[in-house]
């Protein structure tokens, strides 16, 4: 067994399928699927179960895989002790969230010098498996108030450091100046079942629509990209949810709040539980909290 088996072993739980890790990694799938075999005939007993779609972790595997990412976290840490650590480009997981990638882009272009800074978006889940995988050394997160728990354990589980840093976010409704709703002072959650919907395309996403009410929307559209999720606002013909401190008062864009209660959204930084922030790190944080 080396680093290799640990790193190949965590591509194929990330993906849910050899062959979608082969083709991330650049192997084949027999020589990957191989690999994988031999590392569970080596340590005697499964790691992964194979099913018609693609492969789940076992109970055995979803212990390996903690290990293995505790192992890879230390492993990463020894390749950038030669690295200057007050100077470290940003390596940002974050879920979708406008204001996020504003200051990304304010505090990158701001920049003495010029880093190759990286953020992705993605789910809260997604965000949390970069972070635990060595992907990404920071994740930010949002959710409901009624899923706090859930997070909670999900960052107990994966041992890491969580800090909430952003005061929480108001919901509201969001749309295009062309929609039929745009002229609304209060939009009631129950309505949304009337127009339709765009979301991403992520399960945190999806859970939010329970707590508005309309998990069964009728006319629902995911989507995978910010570009996409724009486009199809701009049709004027679709709506969605989002959160804002200020929301947007004019332009393309409207923000119209619920009207009978207030929803709310919280946000969490995640680190793994022994990683050292870089002093740029600590600057890119603060100037989100600010």
């Amino acid at each position: 067994m080396n680093f290799n088996h640990l790193e190949y072993a965590a591509a194929v739980a990330k993906a849910g399928s050899i062959r979608k890790a082969s083709q991330n990694l650049f192997v084949s799938q027999p020589y990957l699927s191989g690999m994988i075999k031999g590392l569970e005939d080596e340590l005697g007993y499964r790691i992964f179960s194979r099913t018609a779609t693609g492969v789940i972790l076992t109970k055995e595997g979803e212990r390996f895989l903690d290990c293995a990412r505790v192992i890879l976290m230390e492993l990463k840490k020894l390749r950038e002790i030669n690295a200057a650590t007050d100077e470290r480009e940003l390596n940002i997981a974050s879920y979708y969230a406008t204001y996020v990638m504003e200051q990304f882009l304010k505090f990158h272009n701001a920049s003495t010098y010029k880093f190759s800074d990286k953020i992705r978006e993605m789910g809260n889940e997604e965000v949390m498996e970069s972070v635990a995988s060595g992907e990404s050394t920071i994740g930010i997160i949002f959710f409901a108030p009624e899923k706090k728990q859930k997070y909670k354990k999900l960052i107990e589980k994966n041992h890491f450091h969580e800090e909430l840093f952003l005061p929480p976010l108001q919901m509201y409704v969001f749309l295009h100046r062309t929609h039929p709703l745009a002229k609304m002072p209060k939009i009631k959650a129950e309505n949304l079942n009337d127009y339709p919907f765009v979301i991403y395309n992520d399960k945190s996403s999806r859970n939010y629509l329970h707590i508005l009410g309309i998990a069964d929307h009728p006319q629902l559209l995911e989507v995978s990209d910010r570009g996409g999720f724009y486009d199809t606002l701009r049709s004027g013909e679709y709506l969605t949810t989002m959160a804002f401190w200020n929301p947007p008062s004019n332009g393309e864009y409207l923000a119209i709040p619920f009207h009978e209660k207030t929803y709310q959204l919280y946000s969490c930084c995640v680190t793994a539980q022994n990683y050292k922030l870089s002093k740029r790190e600590k600057e890119f944080l603060e100037f989100l909290k600010k």
